[in-house]
């Protein structure tokens, strides 16, 4: 009896672990990938300008792990650009994943109507898409910043300011465009080196592309009520650190927009024209925006090199924002 009790109890329980086999083989087969569109554009704008990026994001699963990501974008008239782009590095092996990722959209595209496919394949083969419209417009931009990498011989950074500007040798800029609104167009996600110095030149337009950022240092008179500030990143001054391996970020024009020159001293310079280091200190991604802020009678004086970043610039001086540029900086 202890036998036949001992059998029965074998086969019930191999019974048991077939069918549990059996169900487990029957989930990893129709267990294919999943994606979910969270962002095309910024925003979730569905929107893309000519000669800037595409902003895309999504949500990835993979219980068989993902092999491959493939974006198509194509026109829904003749003749249209078209895009075919397939991405492994830092999705492929895994089972979930944030795709996050920007397409560059070349100046030449002819403005109209998209669409956009995201498709994700697993190891097993098995793929799901997603899909979208999109638009490609033109755009000009209300504003710019351009990054110019700054060497030469004896110039440095030192506490709160540069040295050797004068004999500065000057690279390949780097532009950051914007709308109206402050919003990067194009190069809002700016890769620059955390040891290097740059030039930083602002540039403002009309509705007709003329540059209108001398307003702000007309003459003397006039840059008295403007100041620059590049908040947000919670940097470490370089002032702060014992081995010059912070952040500088100094105004400093060379003369006004009349000719009349002075407007490089601490309290008196603007930030038309400023100049930026990182640091290692300050390594990686950070969101900032560049403030060009009209302060009340007097206040600008009271405005030190060590102010640029503060948290509670708008309440420490007076004033009202005439600008405000959003964008990234990935120091690395």
């Amino acid at each position: 009896m202890n036998a036949n009790f001992f059998k029965k109890a074998l086969f019930i329980l191999g019974t048991a672990l077939f069918f549990t086999a059996c169900s487990n083989d029957d989930d990893n087969a129709i267990s294919g990938p999943s994606i979910q569109l969270l962002e095309v554009g910024t925003n979730n704008s569905l929107q893309a300008f000519a000669g800037a990026d595409l902003h895309l994001e999504a949500e990835i699963e993979a219980a068989a792990n993902i092999d491959k990501i493939e974006v198509e974008i194509h026109s829904e008239t003749t003749g249209g650009w078209e895009l075919n782009k397939i991405f492994t590095e830092g999705y492929s092996g895994a089972k979930n994943a944030t795709f996050h990722e920007h397409i560059d959209i070349p100046a030449d595209v002819a403005p109209g109507d998209y669409h956009l496919h995201i498709k994700v394949t697993d190891k097993n083969g098995n793929s799901k898409e997603a899909e979208s419209k999109l638009a490609i417009v033109l755009k000009n931009p209300a504003a710019a910043l351009v990054f110019t990498p700054v060497t030469g011989t004896g110039v440095e950074g030192h506490g709160d300011h540069f040295h050797g500007l004068a004999a500065e040798v000057l690279g390949t800029p780097i532009t950051v465009t914007f709308d109206e609104n402050g919003n990067a167009i194009s190069g809002g996600h700016l890769h620059l080196n955390p040891t290097a110095i740059y030039k930083i030149a602002l540039k403002t337009y009309d509705n007709k592309g003329a540059e209108t950022q001398n307003k702000y240092i007309a003459d003397a008179a006039t840059a008295t009520n403007y100041k620059a500030f590049l908040v947000g990143g919670s940097f470490v001054l370089n002032a702060a650190t014992a081995n010059g391996t912070g952040a500088i970020f100094q105004p400093r024009e060379a003369t006004y927009a009349d000719g009349t020159t002075g407007s490089t001293t601490a309290t008196t310079s603007t930030g038309v024209t400023t100049y930026l280091t990182i640091g290692t200190d300050n390594k990686g991604e950070k969101d900032v925006t560049f403030v060009m802020r009209k302060v009340n009678t007097g206040v600008k004086t009271t405005i030190t090199r060590a102010d640029w970043n503060r948290a509670d610039y708008a309440t420490a001086f007076a004033g009202s924002n005439e600008l405000e540029l959003k964008f990234e900086i990935h120091a690395e």
